[in-house]
């Protein structure tokens, strides 16, 4: 899977979770004072079509700020799905890139503190634009704005509108799990459930699932969601899910089935599981040995009333026995 990811034919857009902790409006707010509304646009457009929408974009900073608007295509470099910046003229292979069907205007801004301005975003799309979906950023950049990274090297802030252009068609629709894993073997809870999802499809997709546990009656222990994300096409993106219970025992199966694309589609995984308190089994079991033992100890050692009783029985006879004997001796 990683060689797919490697393939330069293979340049994609960029994922959802760039909004989670580059473009939601807090972080924005942090880093270069902006916002831009929406976060996302879906568009859906036949080829040769010409689609108009308008965005915005917000200095939420208490100082002007001159900005330019461009558009980019991303590629996404590993299962995390961290976005990377094309740079122009390293598109012309980029199967999903739809950053050349997009033109913005006015190009360049200037906003006051607080100010909310619009824009205008015209999408033409090709006559010969595959089916499927195509992948584009919006970006505002501030002027003579710069931040250094850890390494001490300049980057150029900014914040922009991710666009999801689907063209319809026969478009491919195709996911598996690549993997869904747990430790085999655990003396208690939490249980810690890591899995991969890769998407073969044209299309971007969000996985809408669960991972079901059951004990080895059969009863359903527990029932843990997906985070819904989108993976895009032919990448793959991790999941990740916990079992919050501490007392567990025994053999335990675990289901993935996460729902995909427009047709009903599923993946699915499972897996098995143990789960065995061993340390305290064996305390157990030497307590009981233990209070066994005892129990026999002191049985042994005390004698009952009962035989008592039985014992002088056994001498009174003894004693009749010999006089019995003596006075036959005698006659």
């Amino acid at each position: 899977m990683n060689k797919l990811i490697k393939i330069p034919f293979f340049f994609f857009g960029f994922v959802f979770c760039v909004l989670s902790f580059v473009f939601t409006r807090s972080a924005l707010a942090q880093s270069v004072g902006l916002s831009a509304i929406p976060p996302r646009l879906e568009i859906t457009g036949e080829p040769g079509k010409i689609i108009t929408k308008e965005i915005k974009v917000r200095n939420e900073s208490n100082t002007q700020k001159t900005i330019s608007t461009t558009s980019r295509d991303f590629i996404v470099v590993d299962d995390k799905g961290t976005p990377v910046q094309l740079e122009d003229g390293s598109v012309d292979q980029n199967r999903w890139a739809a950053s050349s069907w997009i033109q913005v205007s006015p190009t360049k801004l200037t906003l006051k503190p607080g100010e909310t301005r619009s824009l205008v975003l015209t999408l033409i799309v090709p006559e010969d634009a595959l089916p499927g979906g195509h992948y584009a950023m919006i970006l505002h950049s501030p002027n003579n704005e710069i931040t250094l990274d850890q390494t001490g090297a300049s980057i150029q802030t900014n914040v922009g509108t991710l666009v999801y252009v689907t063209v319809p068609g026969d478009i491919k629709q195709d996911a598996t799990v690549t993997k869904f894993t747990a430790p085999s073997f655990s003396e208690y809870g939490p249980i810690n459930f890591d899995a991969t999802i890769a998407n073969f499809s044209d299309i971007h997709i969000t996985p809408v699932g669960s991972i079901i546990v059951k004990n080895w009656f059969g009863g359903k222990t527990s029932q843990l969601a997906l985070n819904e994300t989108n993976i895009f096409p032919y990448t793959t993106r991790d999941f990740a899910s916990t079992l919050e219970k501490k007392w567990l025992f025994g053999r335990y199966t675990a289901q993935l089935s996460a729902a995909y694309g427009t047709s009903g589609q599923v993946a699915t995984a499972a897996i098995i599981f143990w789960v065995l308190p061993w340390r305290l089994m064996l305390m157990v079991l030497a307590a009981i040995i233990i209070i066994v033992t005892t129990i026999k100890i002191i049985t042994n050692r005390k004698p009952t009333k009962g035989s008592d009783t039985q014992n002088n029985q056994i001498d009174d006879l003894e004693k009749e026995l010999e006089a019995l004997k003596k006075k036959y001796q005698d006659k």
